[in-house]
């Protein structure tokens, strides 16, 4: 019988795909409650005899669904998943490639600052992908404003197609 608690190097393609399926897992869990972050921030101001288009986060809850069905809630997901889900995989992926380059035996344990540092190339790696998918997701769950504001970022995204 082996020993139970020796650690053993984790392959980079298995931290790849386990960051996959955690990003994926992470748009299903956590995107309607970021469709209604987003709407509410971008609500237009009201005059002061005007109500506002939700007054907080459950009637915007409750319109989105009322209006769009729970769709709605979900409206713009595909960026996030063509961008978190890579993402997580290249964190994950970064995070154990940075313990990898610091350790001289897989068994060899980590100060903080190293796990720090290991950590900070995971967050460099992810920039790239995080930054344009981020922008992209808030554009299109703006889009229950009109067809025209949608037109309009497909133009600004590719302007000569």
């Amino acid at each position: 019988m082996g020993e139970p608690w020796k650690k053993e190097r984790v392959s980079p393609v298995k931290n790849f795909f386990a960051g996959g399926v955690g990003g994926v897992c992470l748009i299903l869990a956590g995107h309607p409650l970021d469709t209604i972050k987003v709407r509410l921030q971008i609500q237009p101001k009201a005059a002061s005899s005007q109500a506002v288009l939700y007054s907080g986060t459950i009637d915007c809850f409750r319109k989105t669904v009322a209006r769009e069905g729970l769709r709605g809630l979900y409206k713009g997901m595909g960026a996030p998943l063509a961008g978190v889900t890579p993402m997580t995989a290249i964190s994950f992926f970064g995070f154990g490639l940075g313990k990898r380059l610091q350790q001289r035996e897989p068994t060899d344990t980590l100060t903080y600052p190293q796990v720090f540092a290991a950590g900070m190339l995971a967050g460099f790696l992810t920039t790239f992908i995080m930054a344009p998918g981020e922008r992209i997701k808030c554009l299109l769950q703006a889009c229950f404003l009109g067809f025209e504001i949608t037109m309009k970022f497909l133009n600004w995204l590719a302007p000569n197609a």
